[in-house]
């Protein structure tokens, strides 16, 4: 089973109101919460680990876990308040801007946790919260004491508005990808994060320092795998977008439930993947992602959805 560990907020989508005036209107969201629900939506009996607030917003991100399947056993119920990201949408790229002082995600206690279940195998780590503190040291601190025998899925998620110190980001984003098993990055990410440098000098490295998966994703041309013993790429989906909200993460969920239901996704097994497991896991991934940026928000497809669906 996979644990998801990060944020849950409130996404403020614009929009209209009856009498056409401009507004804004809340949508539970977030890059770990996201994959959680996706998780949730394909039968993957996934858990999300986070912190939770007692307001109204927070009783929407509970009920939305709970109604797909999101074993929430592991969170904790905050009195602080929920984040909000203000979403705008030009020329179908979404930016934010957050708010998120004094947030529950901000203040997410892990270190007194009770030791995670055998069951779960793999952990989802990523988002926000590892750009603010004390909530960044928090899952810093989580990982090293549990990817010795979990399987270890890092999708950065940079969001450049909220790194006050780069210096800083860049050493924890060293020291969880040292202790992860696969990175999932994006084209816009790995720019922001080595501006200098190319995706094959760059995966060469971490993979000869025992990442076993480097997967690229370049939007609507597609993903691409790099193990230290064969590439595979898959295209993406040909599809009218409507919304690229979330497409990440669900690309991510999609591509942890293919490896899931593959019986791989586990540190061990994960160094000696087959290319046709991971030409599958692109595949499916991608025809997810491709199904999610055809409606309004981070709207994953259920797994039956999925599997009636052709482009």
């Amino acid at each position: 089973m996979i644990l998801c560990c990060g944020e849950a907020l409130i996404d403020m989508i614009p929009g209209n109101t009856d009498d056409n005036q401009k507004s804004y209107i809340p949508k539970v969201g977030g890059a770990v919460y996201n994959t959680a629900i996706a998780l949730g939506r394909m039968e993957c009996k996934p858990f999300f680990l986070g912190s939770i607030s007692k307001d109204v917003f927070g009783e929407m991100i509970q009920n939305d876990l709970k109604k797909s399947n999101v074993n929430t056993s592991l969170c904790t119920i905050s009195d602080y308040n929920s984040t909000f990201a203000f979403a705008t949408i030009k020329n179908g790229t979404t930016t934010y801007l957050f708010i998120d002082e004094n947030s529950a995600n901000r203040n997410i206690k892990l270190k007194n946790l009770e030791p995670i279940k055998e069951e779960i195998t793999s952990l989802y780590i990523g988002g926000i919260l590892l750009t603010s503190e004390p909530c960044g040291q928090e899952i810093e601190d989580f990982i090293s004491k549990e990817s010795h025998n979990k399987a270890v899925f890092f999708d950065p998620n940079i969001r450049p508005e909220l790194i006050k110190n780069r210096e800083k980001y860049m050493a924890r984003f060293e020291k969880i990808l040292s202790q992860s098993d696969i990175i999932k990055i994006s084209e816009e990410d790995f720019e922001w994060l080595y501006p200098n440098k190319s995706i094959d000098e760059v995966s060469k490295e971490w993979l000869e320092n025992n990442l076993s998966i480097v997967v690229l994703t370049k939007g609507s041309e597609g993903a691409f795998v790099k193990t230290n013993n064969f590439d595979v790429s898959s295209k993406g989906e040909k599809v009218d977008v409507l919304d690229t909200i979330g497409a990440g993460d669900i690309f991510n969920a999609a591509f942890l439930c293919s490896l899931q239901n593959s019986n791989v996704l586990n540190k061990n097994i994960l160094t000696s993947i087959e290319p046709q497991t991971l030409k599958n896991a692109l595949k499916f991934a991608n025809k997810v992602a491709g199904i999610s940026v055809q409606r309004v928000g981070a709207n994953s497809p259920s797994l039956e959805e999925i599997n009636s669906y052709t482009s």
